[in-house]
């Protein structure tokens, strides 16, 4: 993939706000949402919408629009190994240095606030603030479904092949790419990778975080797969991220709280519906503007 970048120069006297994206998605999910694809690109972002017709304003503009300097990028491998986007992220805040005179406020999405905090965990004396959203700072049990799934998916899909739902087998067998993939089985709870975070709060750093309660995320056609879950499965073997008021769909509300945030919110959206909560952006709003 390609290592995009987009940076808008903003005011002088406030920090730079980086913002890193999610496993699976890129640079657009930040700077131009309405053109950003999902599910290895072949689908609009808001397809994963219960709202179609959301404005779908994202936090990159809305940092801009206060004089913000913004930065986003394209991660080079978006579903492999954390620490790989780590370095990403450390060589481009250093390529833009000079705009980072009064800090650094590192805002994530998913995995991306896994990295912001790995970032931080390296000592660097500039990161003035973190906001996560919908982040697995617990893990999520979806990593060991993805691990279950994966000798069983050649058998769907050959499944889905033998009805000729092309539209169908497409999306599902994409899911099952990203449900698959390697860079997922470092959020399984308690992996090395967690082990190796910590949870120290750093003096003089703001936190705050997010979470979603409500999973219906991917569809098949008129199928919500974590409606067909609830069905399917006895009730103590659903878990909490596919369970309605206690989960996104891929990361559940509890795990979504950064252990050491100065507030955190629960609010009912999915897994990407977070990206444009009008809520959920004032929350972040209120603490980047205690810093200029």
């Amino acid at each position: 993939m390609e290592n995009k970048v987009v940076f808008c120069e903003g005011s002088a006297g406030k920090p730079l706000a980086v913002f890193v994206h999610g496993m699976g998605m890129d640079v657009r999910v930040w700077s131009s949402p309405g053109e950003a694809r999902v599910i290895g690109g072949k689908y609009s972002l808001k397809i994963l919408l219960r709202n179609k017709d959301s404005d779908m304003i994202s936090l990159f503009s809305e940092f801009a629009d206060l004089g913000f300097p913004v930065l986003a990028w394209s991660q080079r491998r978006p579903m492999g190994p954390i620490m790989t986007a780590v370095s990403e992220l450390d060589s481009l805040i250093a390529a833009y240095g000079r705009h980072a005179g009064n800090g650094v406020v590192l805002i994530g999405h998913s995995r991306g606030g896994l990295i912001a905090r790995k970032y931080l965990q390296q000592s660097r004396p500039s990161v003035r603030a973190i906001f996560t959203l919908a982040t697995p700072h617990k893990g999520t049990e979806m990593a060991r479904w993805a691990a279950a799934l994966s000798p069983v998916s050649s058998i769907a899909s050959r499944a889905l092949e033998i009805f000729r739902k092309e539209s169908a087998q497409s999306a599902f067998q994409r899911i099952l790419l990203f449900l698959t993939s390697s860079g997922l089985m470092e959020l399984l709870p308690g992996s090395p990778f967690y082990t190796g975070l910590g949870e120290i709060r750093h003096k003089n750093i703001l936190y705050a975080s997010a979470g979603g309660k409500d999973p219906d995320l991917f569809r098949i056609g008129e199928l919500s797969v974590s409606e067909v879950a609830r069905r399917l499965l006895p009730g103590r073997s659903v878990p909490e991220e596919l369970k309605k008021g206690y989960g996104d769909g891929m990361v559940s509300a509890e795990s979504a709280m950064l252990p050491f945030a100065d507030e955190h919110r629960n609010v009912d959206v999915n897994h990407v519906e977070i990206l444009f909560d009008k809520g959920v952006h004032e929350l972040v709003l209120k603490y980047a503007s205690l810093l200029t």
